[in-house]
């Protein structure tokens, strides 16, 4: 899969691995239980499969979780508070095999930048304070401050079909093809796909009200075998602990973390 197949966290990771690049100098609902009818005949009807993972989608915007979301190009790590507290790292894989990370710390207004991205003037041990103003692009920064970082309030949109086998589990089709977040830019992947593309199968776990793990497979085509998104969510409603590094270690952010930030 190519870095620009699945676009995620509101970033495309292609941009990220460009960034790395450059400083390196280079519809049908089922659930399990049917309508109840009394002796009236008058029918009940239980939520349907949409309708139930609809609702644990709109759950996670309304407190706190932490999440993993796994990718071909990398993993995701981090944790959400809606009351303005968030952090998030990426241990990715950009072209050629090269790895690197970024780390993201927002308390309110004050941001914390940290990368391993080899970088001249940039020290990958520090963590660099940003004047948010100078960041004018959001490649990277969206990272860090994105209200809804899994892009969850997005995948009720693309959900063809859902079906509920048990209380835990929705499976279902997924559409991929009209791009964006969560969803496959590259035109010939597209291509390659066909119909497939319109029908990924997902499969969702749920505990309660709260969804606690989502899977979206984009099948095979040509000589690419199926590969997999996967985002696990864990912490609901419990605090998050989210802090400044410590003073040591944090210095203004110069020129090169700016440059590096709207490359």
């Amino acid at each position: 899969m190519r870095s620009s197949t699945f676009r995620t966290f509101g970033i495309a990771v292609a941009t990220v691995a460009l960034a790395l690049v450059t400083a390196c100098g280079g519809g049908d609902d089922n659930t399990t239980s049917g309508a109840s009818k009394g002796s009236s005949g008058s029918a009940s009807q239980a939520p349907s499969a949409k309708d139930t993972l609809a609702a644990a989608v709109k759950d996670l915007n309304a407190g706190t979780y932490s999440y993993t979301m796994k990718i071909p190009e990398g993993t995701f790590t981090g944790s959400i508070d809606p009351a303005g507290k968030q952090q998030v790292k990426v241990d990715g894989v950009a072209a050629g095999g090269v790895k690197y990370t970024i780390e993201g710390i927002t308390l309110g207004t004050d941001y914390y930048f940290k990368t391993s991205i080899p970088t001249t003037g940039i020290n990958a041990k520090k963590w660099y304070k940003l004047d948010r103003t100078k960041v004018k692009k959001d490649a990277i920064i969206g990272l860090i401050e994105a209200k809804d970082p899994t892009v969850s309030q997005g995948l009720m949109s693309r959900v063809a079909t859902a079906t509920q086998s048990d209380p835990t589990t929705i499976t279902g089709t997924y559409d991929l093809s009209s791009g964006g977040d969560l969803g496959i830019d590259d035109a010939a992947v597209l291509q390659a796909l066909g119909d497939k593309a319109k029908s990924a199968p997902f499969t969702a776990t749920l505990d309660g009200k709260h969804l606690v793990s989502l899977k979206i497979t984009v099948p095979a085509y040509g000589t690419v075998a199926e590969q997999a998104l996967t985002v696990d969510y864990t912490g609901h409603g419990q605090p998050v602990t989210v802090a400044a590094p410590k003073a040591a270690d944090v210095a203004a952010a110069p020129a090169a973390v700016y440059g590096l930030l709207n490359g």
